[in-house]
C-alpha cells in the first residue's frame, strides 16, 4: 500500500481547522445564550456540556452533534499532535516540555465533550443532563490523594487564567496567525476579538480554579463550579448584569478568535 507522508501532513494541519471551528461553535453559543439571559430575551447560562445537549436539540440537531463530535475529536488529535512533534517549536527544555504537556491536557480536556457528543447520538438524549461538576469533584475526593489532585487541577485552571491574560495582552497570538494573508483592513477588529476573547476565557478559568481549589481546601465538592456554575455566581453578584454581559461577550468573541485561527492559524507540521 503507497503511504502518502505529504497526504497524512495535509490532513494532520485539517485538523487543526476542523477542531477550532468545532471549539468556536461552543463558546460562541455558550456566550451567546447568556448575552440573551443578560438583555432578557431568553438564553441561558450555559456550560459546554449543557450547550452540547442544547444543540441536539436543535432542528437537525443529530446531524450537527454528529459533526461537532468529529470536530473536537480533531481538536484533540491536533493538541496532542502538538505535544508529540512540537509543532511550536518549543523545545525539549524543562520549560518546553511544561507547554507541550499543556497542550496534551487541553486536548484530553476535550475529549469528554466529544464523548457526550456521541452518547446523545446513541441514547438520543434518553440517558438525561449527565453529572454535574459537583458530582464529578465528589467521585474524584473519594479517591485515595484525590484532594491533592483536585487542587493541583484548581491551581492549573489558574495558571491557564493567568496565561491567557498574558497572552492577550503581549499579543503573543499573533505569532501563530499567517499575517501576510490576513485581510490588512480589518486586523484591529480581528486583535481586539483576539484579545477580548482570551482575556474572558482567562478569566473564567481562573474562577474556576479558584472554586476547584476551595473546593479540594475545604474538601467540600459543592464549591466546585464549572462554566455555567460560574456564570450564574458572576449573575448574583452586584452589578452582576453588566458583569455577566461582559464575560458573555468575551466568551462570543472567544469562539470568533477560534474561528480565526480555523482560518489563518499556522499549523507546523513535522517532516515526517
Amino acid at each position: 500500500m503507497k503511504f502518502s507522508l505529504a497526504g497524512l501532513r495535509n490532513a494532520l494541519s485539517g485538523t487543526a481547522s476542523a477542531g477550532y471551528i468545532a471549539k468556536g461553535m461552543i463558546y460562541f453559543t455558550v456566550g451567546w445564550l447568556s448575552l440573551l439571559t443578560t438583555i432578557g430575551l431568553g438564553g441561558q447560562q450555559a456550560g459546554t456540556g449543557e450547550v452540547i445537549r442544547a444543540i441536539a436539540l436543535w432542528p437537525f440537531g443529530t446531524l450537527l452533534i454528529g459533526l461537532l463530535g468529529i470536530g473536537l475529536l480533531a481538536y484533540v488529535l491536533w493538541r496532542l499532535a502538538q505535544a508529540w512533534w512540537d509543532l511550536e517549536h518549543k523545545g525539549n527544555d524543562w520549560k518546553g516540555i511544561l507547554q507541550r504537556l499543556g497542550f496534551a491536557i487541553s486536548g484530553l480536556l476535550y475529549i469528554a465533550l466529544a464523548w457526550q457528543c456521541a452518547t446523545l447520538i446513541i441514547l438520543s438524549l434518553a440517558s438525561g443532563g449527565g453529572s454535574s461538576t459537583s458530582q464529578r469533584t465528589a467521585e474524584l475526593l473519594d479517591y485515595p490523594g484525590g484532594l491533592f489532585v483536585l487542587l493541583g487541577i484548581g491551581l492549573v485552571f489558574i495558571g491557564v487564567g493567568v496565561h491567557q491574560f498574558y497572552r492577550a495582552w503581549k499579543r503573543h497570538y499573533r505569532r501563530n496567525w499567517h499575517i501576510e494573508d490576513m485581510p490588512k483592513g480589518p486586523m484591529p477588529l480581528l486583535e481586539g476579538i483576539a484579545r477580548l476573547g482570551l482575556a474572558a476565557r482567562g478569566l473564567v478559568f481562573v474562577i474556576i480554579g479558584t472554586f476547584l481549589s476551595v473546593a479540594a481546601i475545604e474538601v467540600d465538592p459543592d464549591n466546585a463550579e464549572g462554566l455555567g456554575g460560574v456564570l450564574h455566581t458572576l449573575a448574583e453578584q452586584p452589578y452582576g448584569r453588566w458583569l455577566l454581559g461582559g464575560v458573555s461577550l468575551g466568551l462570543v468573541a472567544y469562539g470568533l478568535y477560534c474561528f480565526i485561527n480555523a482560518g489563518y492559524r499556522r499549523t507546523r507540521t513535522p517532516r515526517l
